[in-house]
């Protein structure tokens, strides 16, 4: 997708939110999404909160201060950036209080107007999880915020439903970060183990990459023939990515019928999804 294309994109699904939840009923905000510990209002302040963190840091990026502000450092493990993110978005909430979608949809004018007269690009911006990203790469975890949050909110405490058609298509080249945003180390394995997951297909946009996990560790790559994964995972583009997203679980959607696996021999299906489950299980 073309840079301008991803800007319109990001305008387009932070006004459907706004829309949505300033034209729903007095309380809606109070409302149950998909992820458990945040009420709506809760998950509206982290995408309010999140446009302020980008503008701030492509604003830093593009006068040459593609560092760490002071003060502040890399959040090394998932972890930390949950629990920051927990706090940050209620606080920011309990602040703004009746103004929430006011300063919702001005800090999503304030970045739409940035992202508009961009320049450049390749210039380094920080990002508390990354390091220093690309300005477009910020972009892009924006339009991964937006779509998979607006799902958190049009799916309510049942986790039901489709994530936006053209956010999904957005979303899926750009889903291979999110293995390095959520990875949760565990002890060294004996073996690696291999996951080649082959997505989309029928007129949906596809993908095709082998994930290796060595336990503290992990790699992405291209399907190589000469590798032969231990499972093979096969689904449309909005189950992988909802499962990606810890918004629903690998078993789930595999005794739905959502998505097929296939093993190579010795290998135990359940044990192996329940595993990368674990080792990506979404923030």
């Amino acid at each position: 997708m073309e840079i301008a294309a991803k800007i319109a994109l990001v305008k387009r699904l932070s006004g459907d939110i706004h829309r949505r939840l300033s034209e729903g009923p007095a309380d809606a905000l109070n409302g149950p999404t998909a992820c458990s510990e945040w009420d709506v209002g809760t998950v509206a302040a982290h995408l309010a909160g999140g446009a302020i963190r980008q503008r701030d840091a492509m604003l830093r990026g593009r006068d040459g201060q593609g560092g760490p502000p002071l003060g502040e450092e890399t959040l090394p493990t998932a972890d930390q950036v949950q629990q920051s993110n927990a706090t940050s978005n209620v606080q920011a909430r309990n602040e703004w209080g009746d103004a929430l979608l006011d300063n919702f949809q001005q800090n999503y004018q304030e970045l739409d107007d940035l992202l508009q007269g961009w320049g450049d690009w390749s210039v380094g911006c920080w990002h508390r999880r990354r390091g220093t990203i690309s300005a477009e790469s910020y972009v892009d975890l924006r339009i991964q915020e937006l779509v998979i949050h607006d799902w958190d909110i049009r799916s309510g405490g049942a986790g039901s439903g489709e994530l936006d058609q053209e956010g999904a298509v957005a979303l899926l080249p750009a889903s291979e970060m999110w293995y390095q945003l959520c990875f949760r180390p565990s002890a060294p394995l004996t073996t690696p183990v291999t996951y080649r997951f082959d997505i989309g297909g029928d007129g949906e946009a596809t993908l095709q990459h082998d994930v290796e996990v060595t336990g503290d560790a992990f790699t992405v790559s291209e399907p190589s023939a000469d590798r032969q994964p231990e499972l093979t995972v096969r689904a449309d583009a909005g189950t992988y990515l909802l499962c990606l997203y810890n918004r629903v679980d690998w078993n789930v959607a595999k005794r739905a019928g959502r998505l097929r696996v296939s093993q190579a021999p010795d290998t135990i299906a359940h044990v192996a999804l329940r595993n990368l489950g674990r080792w990506f299980g979404g923030l």
